[in-house]
């Protein structure tokens, strides 16, 4: 039985697809939806002479997109909600592809549904680091990967 779905979300129009799909499995399975949008985090080199100003503009980066990220999932749970869907949002600063698989524990996920991108050719040879591929061979519930 399906009852959390968790769904990564950064706005791109595969997140929105693996959104809508989420949210019709919701639907069907009267489930939770719980979108998932992760700022990730890098950390500027200690020993650089720059490390002041650029901490500095991380942060502000980081802050930036936190808040438009806010507005963003704000919009998008609320359509969710109108739609019927019990919905819910959260925005995490972490590595991607951790966030994400700690938030599957956290919240007891049984489904995850996310975007990958979409390449052809060699390309597909060098996603091998990509975060679908990680959250799909690491996670401990079932993964859809949205193309």
């Amino acid at each position: 039985m399906i009852q959390n779905i968790l769904v990564p979300y950064e706005g791109s129009p595969l997140s929105k697809k693996a959104l809508d799909l989420g949210k019709e499995i919701a639907l069907n399975f009267n489930a939770t939806l719980n979108i998932l949008m992760v700022v990730p985090l890098y950390y500027p080199i200690n020993d650089s002479i720059y490390v002041g100003t650029m901490a500095s503009n991380y942060q502000k980066i980081v802050n930036e997109l936190t808040i438009q990220g806010e507005k963003d999932l704000n919009i998008v749970t609320e359509k969710c909600r109108e739609e019927g869907t019990k919905a819910f949002y959260k925005i995490v600063h972490d590595d991607i592809s951790n966030a994400i698989l700690k938030q599957t524990k956290k919240s007891k996920t049984d489904l995850i549904i996310m975007g990958s991108r979409r390449m052809k050719g060699l390309a597909v040879i060098k996603r091998i680091g990509s975060t679908a591929r990680h959250v799909s061979e690491h996670a401990t519930c079932p993964v859809t990967i949205v193309h």
